[in-house]
């Protein structure tokens, strides 16, 4: 199971302070973008964040790899911006939420140099997942055990019975959990049967007070 940081950022300096701390043990992240119009919460815009690379560690960037999690009603846009630079960014997986209704197919086929991911709300059920896509043609699935907005939202247990219902309908990709994973949650993931290929976490990376004690826990606890 892989760990994936995912803070949200309000300003260039503090992704930068924050990729400094985080880059020691982890070389993948999760940037989240929020527009403040597809839910409330507004972080920096993409803009901001490919300012925040160009003044950050060149060598540490070079070294991760960037998700891309488009909380936003221009997402298109910001995939654009995003095709003209894919051989100066480690670019991995970008997820555009199933609210949004997305052309997945669409999209797999404008912008085949990238890999793309559908992001389930706490509502958004994997029946209607499957009625709108064939899941085998998703790279990967991101379910959100949260309601999306600012950090600090409540675990929603019961979205983890869409790991289940993903793979007994053979869904063999990439499920991503995304929302208040910490030390109280975390037991109740990894007790389940079907448990998520990736956890991104927040602020219990974020605005932890012994950070690699932390890493310590969950790398620990995941192995």
């Amino acid at each position: 199971m892989k760990i994936i940081p995912a803070p949200l950022n309000y300003s260039v300096d503090e992704f930068i302070d924050l990729f400094n701390k985080l880059s020691p043990y982890f070389d993948t992240f999760q940037i989240d973008i929020q527009d403040g119009k597809f839910i409330t919460n507004k972080t920096i815009d993409l803009k901001g964040y490919l300012e925040a690379f160009k003044k950050a560690d060149q060598e540490k960037i070079s070294a991760s790899t960037f998700d891309f999690h488009f909380q936003t009603l221009n997402y298109l846009e910001d995939i654009n911006l995003l095709s003209s630079l894919k051989d100066n960014l480690n670019i991995g997986t970008l997820l555009i939420h199933f609210s949004l209704s997305p052309n997945y197919q669409l999209l797999t086929i404008n912008y085949p140099q990238f890999s793309f991911g559908i992001v389930l709300n706490p509502e958004d059920s994997v029946e209607n997942l499957t009625k709108t896509y064939n899941l085998q043609t998703i790279n990967c699935v991101q379910i959100m055990s949260v309601h999306p907005g600012p950090q600090g939202s409540p675990f929603i247990p019961d979205t983890l019975n869409k790991i289940e219902q993903l793979r007994t309908k053979n869904y063999r990709n990439k499920i991503f959990l995304d929302g208040a994973i910490n030390k109280d949650t975390l037991p109740i993931i990894m007790s389940k049967k079907n448990k998520p290929d990736c956890l991104c976490i927040g602020s219990y990376l974020t605005k932890a007070d012994n950070l690699k004690e932390r890493v310590e826990y969950l790398k620990e606890t995941v192995e």
